[in-house]
């Protein structure tokens, strides 16, 4: 099983589930999906997979996120980006900080729930925010999450690393600094490096201590 993550781009909106192709909660500040059947006269003006395609192709060079995919099929993306590109949909408090990368929303096929794919798309934040000389990852956590909804739950949030940054009772900032994930990361990579370096000397001798 091959897993590879790769930028979003407008050609990849054929991929996502239908609930987020026509989603414009982040991008616009337009209705949910689950608002269609009493939309505002401003979410009926265009259709919004055209809008949604639009505001994709002028945020971010066109890339505004990744999508991971397993043996080609692709399972799960984020959406990411400067906080001003998502300026239009923020909850109204707290504001996101200067010196970080937005995380808007993220998504993975419910059975591939589990699996490392999430945090796939997390390590794919921190890159790019490494790449924008940024200090963290930020994200808008909810509190009272339910399945499909825009706004990524808070437990998910912690359990990838994040802390409260600034709270809020519903929507508290969410933060993960770069510079400690980066640590993390390379301490298990010095880590699985001396694991291969033990398996390569063969059996470890009676009283050797194994680190």
């Amino acid at each position: 099983m091959t897993r590879r993550v790769t930028d979003l781009t407008t050609g990849d909106l054929d991929v996502l589930p239908d609930r987020c192709r026509r989603c414009l909660f982040w991008e616009l500040g337009g209705a949910r999906p689950a608002d269609a059947a009493h939309p505002r006269p401003d979410a009926l003006a265009a259709d919004p997979i055209v809008q949604k395609e639009a505001w994709w192709s002028a945020v971010d060079g066109g890339i505004p996120g990744r999508v991971v995919r397993v043996d080609g099929r692709a399972i799960g993306y984020c959406a990411l980006g400067s906080a001003e590109a998502y300026a239009r949909r923020r909850p109204p408090v707290p504001r996101l900080s200067d010196d970080a990368l937005f995380l808007a929303t993220a998504w993975v096929e419910p059975e591939a729930r589990g699996s490392g794919l999430g945090r796939l798309l997390v390590q794919a934040a921190v890159k790019e925010a490494l790449r924008r000389d940024l200090r963290a990852v930020e994200a808008y956590g909810d509190r009272r999450h339910r399945d499909g909804a825009c706004v990524l739950p808070c437990t998910w949030l912690l359990h990838e690393g994040f802390v409260v940054h600034e709270e809020h009772p519903r929507h508290p900032v969410m933060r993960l600094d770069v510079r400690t994930t980066v640590r993390w990361a390379e301490s298990l990579e010095d880590a699985a490096h001396q694991l291969v370096g033990r398996l390569a000397r063969g059996p470890t001798e009676v009283g050797e201590p194994v680190r």
